[in-house]
């Protein structure tokens, strides 16, 4: 069971507030993400069986997305960031046909969040455009209620969370500032024409600056306050500290959540009418929803004080959850209006959902940092593919952290209480230099995770390679997926079976195979867990490089050193030596590092010569059609074999990060040109698979899976460590 920290009554006097001890309550990180999914599942399970009741572009939706977005990065499940991609594409990446309108483009917020991982051109390009057209509009009207100025202008306070978030989301992925500039500029336009800073609320729009409530009040509605104090979050999370213009922004906010906060009611929430709240006796759970996210924003990014804020947020989420029915649907929610409005248990709305999932996620942020931890570790994958196994430094960790130093640990998910595998890597060192841990992770997903002293659960071996003198000083390696093997020196004294490269054997089965197939009399029949049919000659096979010079391949003999240097449940790493050779006219020699990952379908090569030199890595091209993916740009090369029999259909490829300068088709290879850097290496990775497997069974498949390691790659898991 998880340790929490205690937290004393405060007295709120700064606000004016006293609570109960029960609004001291602990915030439990498990029982925060069990509550948003399951709201999340009943808003997704109406909206599949009754249908949509606004625009999928329609601002109410807007704030769904931009919830959902949030939920989905700590939910670490590819359901809910597919969600958003499938809608995202139904509305063709588009805004409303409204174009001035804010209610049309709040969507341009979760398009801008998608790109930002995703990175495809397609899911802003549409909105680009359109924001481009708003920054060039003079923006000189006034913002009185006429003309139907809202069409145009920012003229209503809840546009500041529909507007001006879309625009600087934009600029912060595009890296153009003229979107946040723009956004900024008419932020403070309808904040001069709507904010009290009296009151220091907003009106909701100019028809309301002499309206009253019963009570002789001004109308100051909890929703249209509360998506404002959102925008104003979201707008912070896009200027970066040290910009001139976060002050003016903190200041509000500032001010805002002091004012709101003082006018909490007592069952927790805000109701619709801010300073009369007995005229709206109701529950009203879309705009404390939206107090509740900035709010435990401000907290957890320092800008509020927690012993003050933190009464105000437990007892508003526990008046949230009182709100959940039992199947997840969310009540209390005030339906489309433009000023305070009664709400029922009944009341929902989407939008309210929204609310809910983002002031969820803060909370939920807020109750992992309340944990006795010593560290805790966020995992962030920004990459638009699934992660593989995460690399943390182990220098860094166990400097924060001295009991990894001294004996056995954990490495636990701050939120589940999951245990990830994890294992120790030395590279040839005497202490650690990494922490390899197996925390999947989804396209733009996080994990938080801590460490605790105390023994690991056992890990299954997923990774294994050895030196096979029996077998003519093969040397193979594999994981739970696929296996391979490269050649030594023996095999040359019999030069019908000599070959050069990279073996790619096909195994269906998670278990290691190695010893076991080197035992059979005929591992080249498929006894149920796969077979090695593959075919090398005296080619580059599966992914095999050489010297490219002179229009020609310089191949190398077979091997003759090896070492392990790390092997382990996750990771099997060795290098393989090689005697000099000559390469037009030069002795040049090469030492190979190879490793495999739990999980691959691809090895890593870190290929040393002695020499600068251009390279070429290949992949067999066999007689018969087959289909060849060549995208130099992404540096990925591709094959999908013709069928061989009953065998199947084997897929080979290559992911090339050193620089590509050229892919084509010769000398019976499928061939990537490139060279050694200024230490007189190249990296690679490659791999491959085979139908009859299972998990990869076509071109297509085989094709994206290349590309999204390719992402993975380029953009690895970002590890922060706090104490």
């Amino acid at each position: 069971m998880k340790k929490f920290t205690q937290w004393c009554v405060c007295s709120c006097v700064a606000l004016g507030l006293a609570f109960p001890a029960a609004a001291q309550q602990r915030l439990l990180p498990d029982s925060i993400m069990a509550s948003m999914k399951k709201v999340a599942g009943w808003q997704f399970r109406y909206l599949e069986k009754e249908g949509w009741q606004h625009a999928k572009t329609d601002w109410t939706n807007g704030a769904l997305y931009a919830g959902v977005y949030a939920f989905a990065e700590y939910a670490n499940d590819q359901q809910y960031f597919q969600r958003l991609i499938d809608i995202s594409a139904e509305n063709n990446w588009d805004a409303g046909r409204r174009r001035f309108f804010a209610d049309d483009y709040c969507v341009g917020q979760t398009y801008s969040q998608l790109y930002g991982v995703y990175g495809e051109d397609y899911m802003i390009s549409r909105w680009r455009r359109l924001a481009d057209s708003i920054v060039a509009q003079p923006h000189t009207e006034s913002l009185e209620w006429v003309n139907n100025i809202h069409s145009r202008e920012w003229a209503w306070c809840d546009a500041l969370f529909m507007g001006p978030p879309a625009l600087a989301y934009l600029s912060t992925v595009t890296g153009e500032p003229k979107y946040l500039q723009t956004a900024i500029k008419l932020w403070w336009k309808t904040s001069d024409f709507l904010y009290s800073k009296e009151n220091s609320l907003y009106f909701r729009d100019g028809r309301y600056f002499n309206q009253k409530e019963k009570n002789g009040q001004p109308v100051f509605w909890s929703r249209g306050n509360g998506w404002v104090m959102g925008g104003l979050v979201r707008m912070l999370n896009n200027i970066q500290p040290g910009d001139p213009a976060r002050a003016a922004f903190e200041r509000q906010f500032k001010e805002m959540a002091a004012k709101v906060a003082s006018l909490q009611n007592a069952d927790g929430t805000w109701h619709a009418a801010l300073l009369d709240q007995e005229s709206y006796p109701a529950k009203e759970t879309s705009g404390t929803g939206f107090f509740l996210y900035a709010i435990a924003w401000g907290v957890n990014n320092g800008l509020l004080p927690k012993e003050t804020y933190r009464p105000v947020l437990v007892k508003g989420w526990a008046a949230l959850q009182s709100s959940v029915q039992p199947n997840g649907k969310l009540g209390f929610v005030q339906m489309i209006a433009a000023a305070p409005g009664k709400a029922t248990a009944d009341d929902t709305e989407v939008y309210g959902v929204g609310a809910y999932l983002l002031a969820g996620t803060e909370l939920l942020k807020m109750s992992v940092k309340e944990q006795v931890w010593p560290v805790t570790i966020e995992l962030y994958n920004p990459a638009g593919a699934p992660s593989g196994l995460t690399e943390m430094d182990y220098k860094t960790l166990a400097d924060s952290w001295k009991p990894l130093r001294r004996g056995p640990f954990k490495i636990t998910n701050a939120i589940t209480g999951e245990e990830y595998a994890y294992q120790l890597i030395y590279e040839g060192q005497k202490e650690p230099v990494k922490i390899l841990v197996d925390a999947p992770l989804a396209p733009g997903a996080k994990v938080m995770a801590t460490l605790e002293e105390g023994l690991p659960a056992p890990v299954v071996k997923k990774t294994y390679g050895r030196y096979v003198p029996e077998r003519k000083d093969d040397f193979a390696w594999e994981n739970d997926r696929v296996a391979f093997r490269m050649y030594g020196r023996a095999l040359e004294a019999t030069p019908k079976e000599m070959a050069y490269g990279v073996d790619f054997w096909n195994k269906r089965t998670g278990n290691l195979v190695i010893d076991k197939w080197y035992k059979r009399t005929n591992y080249h029949k498929d006894d149920g867990d796969g077979l090695d049919y593959y075919h090398v000659g005296l080619m580059l096979g599966a992914g095999g490089i050489a010297p490219y010079v002179g229009d020609s391949i310089w191949h190398s003999r077979n091997y003759t050193a090896q070492r392990i240097i790390d092997s382990g449940a996750l990771r099997t790493t060795f290098e393989l030596g090689y005697e000099p050779w000559n390469v037009n006219g030069k002795q040049v020699n090469v030492t190979k590092t190879v490793s495999i990952d739990a999980h691959a379908q691809l090895s890593k090569m870190v290929i040393r010569y002695t020499d600068e030199l251009p390279v070429a890595i290949g992949i067999s091209k066999r007689k018969e059609a087959g289909t060849i993916l060549l995208e130099e740009g992404k540096g990925v090369m591709g094959y999908w074999e013709p069928q061989h029999g009953e065998d199947g259909i084997t897929g080979i490829g290559c992911v090339v990060l050193s620089p590509v300068k050229e892919m084509k088709v010769e000398k019976g290879h499928i061939l990537t040109v490139s060279a050694t850097d200024k230490n007189k290496t190249v990296t690679y990775y490659t791999g491959g698979a085979w139908n009859k497997a299972g998990i990869i069974t076509g071109a297509d498949q085989w094709f994206t899976y290349l590309r999204q390691q390719a992402e993975r790659l380029r953009k690895p898991v970002r590890v922060k460590i706090s104490k």
